[in-house]
This record gives structure tokens, C-alpha cells and sequence, in this order.
């Protein structure tokens, strides 16, 4: 808990991307977390950066979805001897 008595929220950080087909909803991809501070200030933990012409991110209160998805089984690396 912060010193306002409230236990600081998980927000989840989003780019939205725009479709070339119009008809279809934007995609929103989960790029990072971010966490108010005290003074109200925001910081931002981003995973990957988007590049392109009108992006747009969005941060939203994290809900139990937003949590990432386990890897896909592949596998295992084997060491290297020397």
C-alpha cells in the first residue's frame, strides 16, 4: 500500500493497431505494464516499442485476460561442451 491507503493498481500497456481493412476492429497488442506513483506520475515497462506511422498505446487497469500466455512448448537446448 502507497501513503494514500491504497494498494497500487497493475496497468497494462497496449498499442493499438489499425487494420489495412477498415471493416475489421483494431488489433490491441499487450507491449508492457506500467505503475502509478505517488505524485500521480506513470512509468511505463515496455516489452517492445512500436514503430510506424500513427501509433497509439493505450494503458488500462490489468485484468486477469492481460496476464501473458505461456510459451510454446519446444525443445529444450542442450549445453555446449567446450
Amino acid at each position: 500500500m502507497n501513503d494514500a491507503g491504497h494498494a497500487k493498481k497493475m496497468l497494462s500497456v497496449f498499442a493499438i493497431i489499425d487494420r489495412k481493412d477498415s471493416t475489421r476492429p483494431a488489433y490491441w497488442m499487450k507491449i508492457g505494464s506500467a505503475f502509478t506513483n505517488q505524485d500521480g506520475s506513470i512509468n511505463l515497462y515496455l516489452d517492445a516499442f512500436p514503430l510506424g506511422p500513427h501509433q497509439k498505446l493505450q494503458v488500462r487497469e490489468s485484468r486477469p485476460t492481460d496476464s501473458p500466455r505461456p510459451a510454446r512448448a519446444e525443445p529444450a537446448l542442450t549445453e555446449l561442451e567446450p
